[in-house]
């Protein structure tokens, strides 16, 4: 395979230009259902065996990516099969690499720096799947690196004879009572091959896995040699620096160091790892474990999402409000003529968007709401039958007054004409239910309450921007306004065009999904809002709060939008049973640092690290 990437005689131009170079395509594995992960390496393995022999390359280099005038940074990541077998693939150029200028022992200088090779010389016996795609940079960031993996089919009949010399070794060592590590590791690598032969009809195989970091310095290219080392090491990959053949292998030209496998147990390695996910018109929020930016336009029905809707949870300091922010921000930015409206128990919208908001209002214990459940009962925005069940649950009211609840809510067409009729019913005769009733609404009309439903409301009509925020110790008066101000702005969403983009978050929606009847009315929005292009988000501190009851658990599975970002250890069993994530996913969030964790788009599951600027930073810092 030498004749891959050289230049500098006829033969190997005639030869070159045999190579063929084919795209593809990197796919989240470690994300990705067992039965899926098989997929893929059977995939794998299948085009092993079909290319014969090549070279599968992969790139990564920091690179930019740019929304609405802001540059971020990212990885950029580049996957291809090479080789001289014509294949049913999408063809790609070939990969431009920095040329080398000057040969050191161990290390090359290249025309943007420096570069040094390193290859794999042994295998632990227990490789994860996806080992490849495991190793990555941590403390530092090469200028670019490269992994490639060198194959070509070899003779079924001598890697027989080779299986054989095994099995005579074992037989003698057994006679004379002696072994060695090497040889024990040799011999179970020795019976997989033949498993792989005799049980998958798999193909043999030599290989060799060869890995390039580049650096500006030397400095940097020894650390980053050291973090290499150590992080293949962790996933069973031995490497080793080369002397005196950096230049060699470095352009393909060397032939020693190969390893006998099959393409059964080559595709394990799984090297395709990363995903970049670019929806038109979408909004960046950040980039996946590999650094590839993850952009989505929540509105576009593709990747298997039929809503915008969004749940997301982080425990406090995991950054979920202020990715509630970038939601936010960035969709006014990328969809001009998008309608948002904010309801934050804990008024940190409030701040965040001071100046942005066409509307920006903190109401405090003593402010009059004006939000009358009965007139927006009227209006249809939710049934008289929810709203009754809601008014059940805050005020105790016994469920065998519901039915004249009901109806009276169906009759009257606000919170005043409704107590002046069941004050005029309750003087007649015969009419306990009713005075019942109306002791029990007294309480919306006395005390504490009456400032949520009493008072002239806030002007929505023809405001794009709105932030309703709430400034109280008191969990009722929260649960209490935030209900009905979700409700006030629900009534206006229905009230705009239909092919308008229109966006609801609801900070702190663990105070609304501890109530039932409250849970069922948020249910029933994130059923009826995606037919009026409206996305619905509600945002909680654990992913429990998505657990509380059936309507809690139904708002959970109707959003094609979820965003895992830390939890404590408490969440374990949610995480496996609600959100369905595996052990190492698991893991992955109770671990997770501040903007990290794991993100379901419609079919597509990735890591994501939520990225934000120094700016936004200093804008929406919450503590």
């Amino acid at each position: 395979m030498s004749f891959l990437f050289k230049k500098s005689n006829q033969q190997a131009q005639v030869k070159k230009d045999k190579t063929r170079y084919y795209r593809l395509e990197g796919v989240p594995f470690f994300l990705l259902a067992p039965e899926d992960r098989d997929m893929k390496m059977k995939e794998l393995s299948a085009l092993l065996s079909q290319t014969e022999r090549g070279y599968i390359y992969i790139s990564r280099k920091p690179d930019t990516y740019e929304f609405e005038g802001t540059k971020f940074p990212i990885i950029t990541s580049n996957f291809q099969l090479i080789t001289e077998k014509e294949l049913d693939l999408e063809t790609a150029e070939p990969p431009v690499r920095p040329e080398v200028t000057k040969e050191f022992a161990k290390y090359l200088q290249t025309s943007e720096g420096y570069a040094r090779v390193l290859i794999s010389y042994a295998y632990s016996t227990k490789i994860y799947e996806g080992s490849l795609g495991r190793i990555d940079f941590k403390s530092l960031r090469p200028e670019l690196f490269e992994l490639i993996v060198q194959f070509q089919k070899i003779s079924p009949l001598s890697v027989r004879n080779y299986l054989n010399s095994l099995e005579m070794k074992k037989q003698k060592m057994a006679r004379y009572a002696s072994s060695s590590v090497q040889v024990e590791e040799m011999l179970v690598r020795g019976a997989q091959l033949k498993r792989d032969l005799d049980e998958e009809a798999a193909d043999p195989l030599k290989f060799r896995f060869v890995f390039v970091v580049h650096a500006k310095t030397t400095a940097e290219l020894e650390s980053l040699t050291r973090e290499l080392i150590q992080a293949a090491q962790e996933n069973g990959i031995f490497l080793d620096v080369p002397c005196c053949a950096q230049r060699e292998i470095y352009e393909f030209n060397d032939s020693v160091g190969y390893r006998v496998s099959s393409n059964v147990s080559l595709a394990k390695f799984y090297p395709l790892v990363g995903f970049s996910l670019v929806e038109p018109n979408g909004i960046f929020l950040g980039t996946d474990d590999k650094g590839a930016p993850i952009s989505i336009n929540p509105y576009l029905s593709i990747n298997g999402r039929q809503n915008p809707h969004w749940a997301i949870t982080g425990t406090t300091g995991a950054g979920k409000t202020t990715t509630g922010a970038v939601l936010i921000d960035r969709l006014r930015k990328a969809h001009d003529d998008v309608y948002v409206i904010v309801i934050d128990p804990m008024s940190n919208y409030n701040k965040f968007f001071e100046r942005e908001a066409d509307l920006n209002m903190v109401f405090k214990d003593t402010d009059y709401l004006g939000l009358d459940p009965v007139a927006l009962s009227s209006e249809g925005v939710v049934s008289s039958g929810d709203i009754a069940d809601f008014l059940i649950e805050s005020y105790g009211i016994p469920l065998e007054l519901r039915g004249i609840l009901v109806s009276q809510l169906e009759q009257n067409k606000s919170l005043k004409e409704l107590n002046d009729n069941l004050e005029s019913i309750a003087s007649k005769k015969f009419a306990t239910e009713y005075r019942k009733l109306e002791n029990f609404l007294l309480n919306m009309t006395s005390g504490a309450d009456k400032f949520v439903f009493q008072g002239k409301p806030p002007e929505l009509k023809g405001k794009k921007f709105v932030i309703l925020g709430l400034q109280t110790e008191d969990t009722r008066k929260k649960r209490l306004a935030a209900t009905m101000l979700m409700l006030y702005a629900y009534s206006l969403i229905n009230k705009l065009p239909r092919n308008v983009e229109k966006l609801i978050l609801i900070d702190e929606a663990h105070f609304l999904f501890e109530y039932q009847s409250v849970a069922k009315i948020i249910a029933i929005i994130y059923r009826t809002a995606r037919a009026l292009r409206t996305s619905m988000i509600t945002m909680t501190q654990l992913i429990q709060h998505y657990n509380m009851n059936n309507y809690s658990r139904e708002a959970w599975q109707l959003a094609d939008n979820k965003l895992i970002l830390k939890q404590e250890k408490e969440a374990k069993d949610d995480l496996v049973n609600l959100a369905h994530l595996s052990e190492e996913e698991v893991d992955y969030v109770l671990k997770s640092s501040r903007g990290k964790g794991i993100l379901r788009t419609g079919a597509i599951t990735t890591h994501i690290q939520i990225q934000l600027t120094e700016e936004e930073k200093a804008k929406w810092r919450t503590e």
